[in-house]
């Protein structure tokens, strides 16, 4: 009778830890796009979590440790973790692009997509760009992590 081997348990990386972050943000978001209307809040909430996971993944891959991630000058800046990968030779295959910026005005501090306070009105990026192009940096980021 075969004997089955003994089964082992792997601590995940912080890289694969920050990658299964960000695609289960996306696996949320992906949904939404054919809600009418589109619930934007939630929709570029999901993906600004995912984005930030993904970029986050590859530079804990490159050993930056998620402490030294979840402060100055990382944190939740979006166009500064993006940033810090393509100095690390991360070779985007496109350039910073402009619904980036958009998310992260609402998205990082003073964090008015979390807490819409004291003003009538905000500007959220093209969804379906937003939601394309949030796809394509989670597929790099799994790409990148080991």
């Amino acid at each position: 009778m075969p004997s089955l081997s003994a089964l082992s348990l792997v601590q995940p990386t912080e890289a694969q830890g920050y990658l299964v972050a960000a695609q289960g943000m996306l696996a949320g978001a992906l949904p939404l796009e054919t809600v009418t209307p589109i619930p934007a809040f939630a929709l570029t909430l999901l993906c600004g979590h995912a984005c930030e996971a993904a970029l986050k993944a590859m530079l804990a891959q490159h050993g930056i440790s998620a402490r030294d991630l979840s402060r100055a000058p990382y944190g939740h800046d979006i166009p500064k973790l993006w940033h810090s990968v393509q100095c690390l030779g991360g070779a985007f295959p496109t350039q910073q692009p402009e619904w980036l910026l958009q998310l992260d005005n609402v998205y990082d501090k003073p964090f008015h997509l979390r807490y819409p306070l004291g003003f009538h009105g905000i500007a959220l990026p093209n969804q379906v760009e937003m939601l394309r192009g949030t796809e394509s940096l989670v597929s790099f980021a799994a790409s990148s992590v080991k």
